[in-house]
């Protein structure tokens, strides 16, 4: 019996390295990751993964890998998800495995109206939290990034919009003259910096 190999990132890439260099007309890719899998120890390369990506999640990252999401998830417009469902996955970037096992991010942010959005594919559980961590703070960096909105009187109010549904556009400074758009914008990002 084959003892089970930790399922570390490298194991992973090893394996997939390998895996790919065996492939040939009589071995798919597939069946050449399954084969490395078992050469690891686990019953398939899926096993594997998972077990991989188990093994981040349990050591610190936030991120849950092939979870199991509410039914109509990409296909429910933002504004009629629940309460629950919001708190649960507004924001929270989540692992998908693929068929060709290399792993998806996606995350529930308003980037798309009626599902979650697309981050990134990644070759590993690691490289998947990694690069959705930096496109969330890019997301969140953008959003909190205010906005010139035109007033029915004239004038201008400079608002951050939340594309959380439910939730209002702050008002961060209100009746600004067209000549002074400029100035509001660099008085905002001096008291962003400041955290005021």
């Amino acid at each position: 019996m084959i003892s089970r190999k930790t399922p570390t990132d490298s194991l992973i890439t090893r394996a997939k390295r390998d895996a790919k260099r065996l492939t040939s007309p009589e071995l798919t890719y597939t069946q050449a990751l399954d084969a490395q899998a078992v050469l690891a120890g686990y019953p398939d390369w899926r096993t594997l993964a998972m077990a991989n990506g188990e093994r981040n999640v349990h050591a610190g990252s936030e991120f849950p890998l092939d979870p199991v999401l509410p039914v109509g998830f990409n296909n429910t417009p933002n504004d009629e998800r629940s309460e629950k469902e919001l708190e649960t996955w507004w924001e929270r970037p989540f692992i998908v495995t693929r068929n060709d096992r290399e792993f998806d991010v996606y995350c529930l942010d308003g980037g798309a109206w009626d599902r979650a959005t697309w981050y990134c594919t990644a070759d590993t559980v690691a490289e998947a939290v990694r690069l959705g961590k930096e496109k969330l703070a890019s997301v969140r960096e953008s959003r909190n990034t205010p906005v010139m909105t035109m007033r029915s009187g004239g004038g201008w109010d400079l608002v951050i919009y939340s594309q959380r549904p439910g939730v209002a556009p702050r008002l961060v400074e209100e009746n600004v003259r067209a000549e002074d758009i400029t100035a509001a914008l660099e008085k905002y990002k001096v008291k962003a910096k400041h955290g005021q």
